[in-house]
């Protein structure tokens, strides 16, 4: 088959690719990150390994009881709160803050959904049965990948992936239940961040 020579210039002065790296992917996971968070099912679910919308403040050294933790912007009451139990950094706390749906006339109904729903429901219990599955996939996304080092906080990291996304999903699921479902819901920006009893973020302390 002939090739057009407007193809090969374009091919020729088309950017170089690059895969991520291992290590990258896991400081993307540590970092703090804001962004729109929609639903996930099935195996699409292991991707948000590096897509958490987690804004993480504290790390080793800080107090371990969660009135003496330091809070983010728009997380110092625990009005949507979620405790688990990490492998080896104990009871962990989890946060999450209110929904900017950049929207005047949605903002206030999604939020008021959300706190009802907080407010009315063992969110525990309810994320319990979600979390095996997050966490397997997460192991099989690894072991695709031999370039993968193993970390010693991993077992932790994942708590912390699993729970988060099981409870975003329940979120999105109540929000998707009073007709705003994920298409209706583009663009809308929230974080949360987690404290541990024996968190170690790596800095050293």
């Amino acid at each position: 088959m002939a090739t057009d020579p407007l193809d090969e210039m374009l091919d020729c002065s088309a950017p170089a690719t690059a895969r991520p790296e291992p290590g990258d992917i896991r400081a993307m996971i540590l970092a703090a990150h804001e962004e729109t968070r929609p639903p996930r099912r099935g195996r699409r679910r292991a991707v948000l390994t590096t897509a958490l919308a987690l804004f993480l403040v504290g790390g080793a050294g800080v107090a371990a009881a969660s009135s003496d933790w330091l809070w983010s912007p728009g997380l110092e009451d625990a009005d949507r709160a979620y405790s688990y139990t990490s492998p080896t950094w104990g009871q962990c706390e989890l946060r999450f803050s209110a929904l900017d749906t950049h929207d005047m006339f949605t903002k206030d109904e999604v939020n008021r959904i959300v706190d009802d729903w907080f407010a009315s429901t063992d969110v525990e219990a309810a994320a319990a049965p979600l979390v095996p599955g997050i966490l397997r996939e997460l192991e099989e996304s690894r072991a695709g990948d031999p370039a993968v080092d193993p970390d010693p906080r991993q077992a932790d990291l994942d708590a912390w992936t699993a729970h988060t996304q099981a409870v975003d999903e329940l979120v999105h699921a109540e929000l998707a239940a009073n007709g705003f479902a994920s298409d209706s819901l583009g663009g809308t920006e929230s974080h949360s961040q987690v404290h541990c009893d024996g968190e170690d973020w790596g800095d050293g302390e």
